[in-house]
């Protein structure tokens, strides 16, 4: 099933530093978010971390190009930041498909932050060092991989 959603929700709004009058503007179109399966002959990994006030959550799911689960796990870290949860969970992720043996992996995850920082566009915040310093190792054992962030919805 697939969600449709504004992108100008996932914007932020601000008052603007000069007034002007406003000209027609034009809405952007919903955009359709949903799961896609790998190519063939790849798995896909997506992760999620979840932190509210009394409890905190992380988990993955694996699949194959079907879109059939292989392996889902979740976990209760009580770690109390959602960036930190969300590491965690690509961690955990990333060595059940290495035990898997998964030699091409897709991942995909809805924090921008710790996709960022995989990549290395962004710089690793210190509270993630280890952690981003092991999920590198790891998910270079590949023979080929990707990350991608993807909006919650789809995640």
């Amino acid at each position: 099933m697939a969600i449709r959603i504004n992108i100008d929700q996932h914007q932020l709004k601000g008052t603007p530093l000069t007034s002007h009058t406003h000209t027609n503007v034009t809405q952007n179109p919903p955009v359709l978010v949903r799961w896609y399966p790998p190519p063939q002959g790849t798995f896909k990994l997506n992760f999620d971390g979840s932190c509210k006030t009394a409890s905190t959550a992380a988990g993955f799911i694996i699949r194959d190009s079907n879109g059939a689960p292989i392996s889902i796990h979740t976990y209760n870290l009580g770690i109390t930041q959602a960036f930190m949860e969300e590491a965690c969970a690509l961690h955990k992720g990333l060595q059940e498909a290495k035990k898997l043996n998964i030699k091409h992996l897709h991942i995909e995850g809805d924090n921008m932050m710790v996709i960022n920082v995989v990549k290395g566009t962004w710089k690793t915040p210190w509270k993630l060092h280890f952690v981003i310093q092991d999920i590198l190792e790891i998910i270079n054992s590949f023979y080929t991989w990707n990350i991608k962030h993807v909006y919650r919805e789809a995640n």
